[in-house]
C-alpha cells in the first residue's frame, strides 16, 4: 500500500507533462507542398465548425494571419503563426493560405462575433474545376 500512492502520483504527473503544448503537425504531398496542418490549437470546450471554401482577403499582422473563407460575408478565420514551427511559417502563405486556394477548416467558434480559431486546415481540390 505504501508503494501504491507514489506510483499513482507518478502517473498523474507524467500524464500532465504529456499534455504540454507543442507545434502544429504538418503533412506534405509527394511534391513537397504543404497540404495539411493539424493540432494548431489545443483542446477547447467551445463548439466546433467545419467549413470549406476559397481563401479571400489574407492579412498578416504580428504573427497573426486573418483570412475570409468563402464568399462575401463568409466567416473570418484567425491563425496564430506562433503555434507553427519555423519551417511551416515560411511555406504556409505560399502553399495553403493564399487567395483563391480552396481549403477545409475545422475551427473553434467560442464567440459568435469573433474570428474562428482553427485547429486543423486542409488544402483541397476546387470542386468547381
Amino acid at each position: 500500500m505504501k508503494i501504491l500512492i507514489p506510483i499513482v502520483l507518478l502517473f498523474a504527473t507524467v500524464s500532465g507533462l504529456g499534455q504540454t503544448t507543442g507545434f502544429a503537425t504538418p503533412s506534405y504531398s509527394k511534391g513537397g507542398k504543404l497540404i495539411a496542418l493539424t493540432d494548431i490549437e489545443g483542446l477547447s470546450d467551445c463548439p466546433t465548425k467545419n467549413l470549406t471554401g476559397r481563401v479571400k482577403k489574407v492579412k498578416v499582422r504580428d504573427n497573426i494571419v486573418t483570412f475570409r473563407l468563402g464568399a462575401r460575408g463568409g466567416p473570418m478565420v484567425q491563425l496564430d503563426l506562433n503555434r507553427l514551427a519555423d519551417s511551416e511559417k515560411r511555406v504556409i502563405l505560399l502553399d495553403m493560405i493564399r487567395a483563391r486556394y480552396y481549403v477545409r477548416v475545422a475551427a473553434y467558434a467560442c464567440d459568435a462575433d469573433a474570428p474562428l480559431s482553427p485547429f486543423s486546415i486542409y488544402r483541397e481540390n476546387d470542386p468547381t474545376r
